[in-house]
């Protein structure tokens, strides 16, 4: 059976990482000291990865320590009543190889919340993605 006009349906892979990079903006998901928090993000993607650069000592670098995060970017069009969301779960690490710096600063990519207090790249090695879209009236 075809799916219907407000239907959810499953991305595949591609689709969801092509809307990641469709979108400026996406939130991280976290737990700091002990509490879940969700901050959004510029971003990046590069070689599988997502990019985004933080401050230390702010609740993102705490974050980037080695630790599970999500990863969630969504468009949704209020006329239509349609829309997409991709979820990305995986391992947040502080980038510390030079010439991966190198190859994330060849990029036009500028933090929008003070870009000078950006010290540092944040990596998030997906494991997995996924997504789902409502289907639109034809």
């Amino acid at each position: 059976m075809d799916p219907r006009p407000g239907d959810l349906t499953a991305l595949d892979h591609d689709e969801c990482v092509e809307l990641l990079g469709t979108t400026s903006i996406v939130r991280i998901g976290f737990v700091a000291d002990g509490q879940p928090s969700v901050l959004p993000v510029n971003h990046l993607l590069h070689d599988g990865a997502i990019y985004f650069r933080t401050a230390p000592g702010s609740k993102l670098g705490t974050a980037a320590a080695d630790s599970q995060v999500a990863v969630e970017a969504d468009e949704g069009y209020d006329a239509s009543r349609t829309g997409w969301s991709v979820v990305a779960h995986g391992h947040a690490h502080i980038v510390t190889d030079q010439a991966e710096v190198e190859a994330l600063l060849s990029y036009h990519f500028e933090p929008w919340a003070l870009p000078d207090d950006r010290a540092f790249w944040v990596r998030i090695d997906v494991d997995n993605v996924s997504g789902r879209r409502i289907v639109p009236k034809r």
